[in-house]
């Protein structure tokens, strides 16, 4: 008798190539580097030295507004977003008129 080959009851999976720490492949959202935490509200409070609900309330408002993670009811923070949000709200020099050489 001749032995017949069959095909395998389970095909090999093939995964596309991934994320390099070069950055994201092709048009994809940026994501969370392996060694990147999400902050929580407090956290951010912690470091940036305001109350929690600040950062909440800049977490839901329209402007200016600290791009946050919602996951069900807790929201997390990336601290990328949080220096971005740091950056765009520095004041550079003096809101004030000057008077005649003073």
């Amino acid at each position: 008798m001749e032995s017949v080959k069959t095909k395998p009851a389970i095909k090999p999976i093939e995964f596309s190539p991934t994320r390099t720490d070069s950055g994201p492949i092709g048009n994809d959202p940026p994501s969370l580097r392996a060694d990147e935490r999400l902050l929580t509200p407090q956290e951010v409070a912690d470091r940036l030295g305001v109350s929690q609900r600040w950062v909440r309330d800049h977490a839901t408002r329209r402007w200016p507004r600290i791009t946050a993670v919602k996951l069900g009811s807790l929201l997390r923070f990336r601290w990328r977003d949080v220096e971005d949000f740091l950056a765009h709200n520095t004041i550079h020099g003096s809101s004030k008129k000057r008077v005649r050489g003073v």
